[in-house]
């Protein structure tokens, strides 16, 4: 899978570099998305090309905002505590919606194509010489940031002659940053060119609303039920049956990599493919492509943890064994009190059409 680098870049309406959008009343945003599709021996370099290009695309006009915007956007989130932030942006998808939450207009991906190189030998009257051409070739598109569809594109070739001979050997550990440096200026003057033809605005799709609610599975993945009881003004318990389900409260929403606030509840995307990654102590983490649509409402079964269960049986296991129209006992009125209090600080809801909490604070 392609290393993939992300970067923000404010284009500025300046000089002659967006004659029809000279007087646009904001400037055009690109996100640049630095892929390496050759050997994994490079990965490293796209870090080079990243900065190269980013410094000729500044010294051309534009305003280039640092890549920690991006990698801080990720941090915001539960998630960006992994130790390699680069993996969140590895997935197309998630690039391009990650663009898009940063308000990019278009995406600009170069990416490392090829390296290698090419030996040439002569030996012949008393002349003996090795000539080593080393051959990069960096491709690039220009593309809009609210469907990744292609506008532009092209490839450039860069080339370094290097050559020994019999009294002379030459060992350069640089060739290929010098190569990512020529290949970095081809790409800014063709971003330069094309820029003036790029479409002054750029159509968004609306964002579109959606909901999210939770329940809850134990680690076999089978429901988790719970009888839901309070106690009569005469001491006796009252349960309903069937049992009913249990929702989590707080559950993590991120989009794209970028949290968007809790669930249950509302939210707003732009419509299409998105990752989506719900997350709460004591339960996995879900994962999943979805296909966001307005009025959408997306019903997500959370599966507990090990030791959530754990702890979930240790507290609630006792309300099996009550029997119903009984009269309690001091200590199991105060202990039903004691699950309803873990109810309500754990943030857990009894989903049931009564709205009946556990004595009266379920949550």
């Amino acid at each position: 899978m392609p290393r993939v680098l992300l970067l923000l870049v404010s284009l500025l309406a300046t000089g002659n570099i967006f004659a029809a959008g000279a007087n646009a009343a904001s400037p055009r945003k690109i996100a640049i998305i630095v892929e390496n599709h050759a050997n994994a021996a490079l990965n490293d370099k796209t870090d080079v090309l990243e900065d190269l290009v980013a410094s000729r695309v500044a010294g051309q006009g534009f305003a280039v905002i640092s890549r920690d915007v991006v990698v801080n956007a990720l941090k915001s989130s539960p998630a960006g505590s992994s130790s390699n932030l680069d993996e969140e942006l590895s997935s197309n998808t998630s690039a391009l919606r990650l663009a898009q939450n940063l308000g990019a207009d278009f995406i600009l991906v170069p990416t490392i194509t090829s390296y290698g190189t090419e030996k040439k030998a002569y030996n012949g009257n008393g002349i003996q010489t090795l000539n080593i051409v080393h051959r990069l070739r960096v491709s690039f598109k220009i593309a809009n940031a609210d469907d990744g569809g292609a506008l532009r594109g092209g490839v450039f070739a860069s080339e370094k002659v290097t050559r020994d001979t019999g009294n002379l050997q030459t060992e350069d550990t640089d060739t290929l940053n010098e190569l990512l440096d020529e290949a970095a200026g081809q790409l800014a003057a063709a971003v330069n060119a094309s820029a003036k033809s790029l479409p002054t605005e750029t159509a968004k799709a609306a964002l579109v609303s959606f909901k999210i609610s939770c329940t809850m599975t134990d680690p076999r993945q089978l429901p988790v039920l719970i009888s839901d009881v309070s106690v009569s003004a005469a001491g006796k318990l009252i349960a309903t049956n069937p049992p009913a389900a249990v929702q989590p409260l707080d559950v993590t929403v991120e989009l794209d990599g970028v949290a968007l606030g809790s669930a249950p509840g509302d939210f707003k995307a732009r419509p299409g493919l998105h990752k989506l990654r719900l997350s709460r102590e004591g339960f996995a983490e879900w994962n999943r492509t979805v296909n966001i649509y307005d009025g959408q409402t997306l019903r997500v079964a959370l599966q507990m943890s090990d030791d959530g269960y754990a702890k979930w049986k240790d507290t609630t296991d006792f309300l099996a064994t009550l029997d119903a129209n009984r009269k309690l006992t001091d200590a199991e009125v105060k202990r039903i009190e004691g699950v309803a209090e873990f109810f309500k600080n754990s943030h857990y809801r009894v989903d049931t059409a009564e709205n009946i909490h556990i004595h009266k604070s379920l949550y």
